[in-house]
């Protein structure tokens, strides 16, 4: 397996892999998340891959895309001044999940951030997602706070 730089040559397999996560997330939380066709536009995906603040990671394995991650870095984004990388999606594809591709995503763009001088990695998982939580928690993060809610529609 072999951890590069995002092309927009990963576009399609970007988007499928994209896609699974986003289909999971509907089924987990129909009341917040519609079916999309595309989480991202080719014009959204170049601009991500030529962002300067971003780290755009792919995972491969024999030539096939089978993970990807996106982070990006917030200057100033404390009290203190300091930066902050935020993780916004990580995924890898089903098939290939529990072969430490996750673990090489997460570490390269830990290495990253700290690059860019980033002092924190944060990151949003659904309470519904064990599996990623755990996953997380086995990669040294820790809760940091907690968003409640109350589904005002129900008595």
């Amino acid at each position: 397996m072999k951890i590069r730089d995002l092309t927009m040559e990963d576009y399609e397999a970007a988007d499928g892999l994209m896609q699974e996560l986003h289909n999971m997330h509907v089924s987990a939380r129909p009341d917040i998340y519609a079916p999309a066709e595309h989480l991202y536009s080719r014009e959204d995906f170049q601009e991500i891959l030529a962002c300067g603040q971003c780290i755009s990671l792919a995972a491969e394995d024999e030539g096939e895309l089978v993970g990807l991650c996106f982070a990006a870095i917030r200057e100033n984004s404390t009290p203190s001044g300091a930066a902050t990388a935020y993780m916004e999606d990580l995924c890898v594809r089903e098939d290939s999940r529990r072969k430490g591709v996750a673990a090489a995503l997460f570490q390269e763009a830990e290495k990253r951030a700290k690059e860019q001088k980033a002092v924190r990695l944060e990151l949003t998982a659904w309470a519904f997602n064990h599996q990623a939580i755990a996953f997380y928690e086995a990669m040294g993060m820790k809760p940091q706070r907690y968003v409640l809610e109350k589904d005002l529609t129900q008595p």
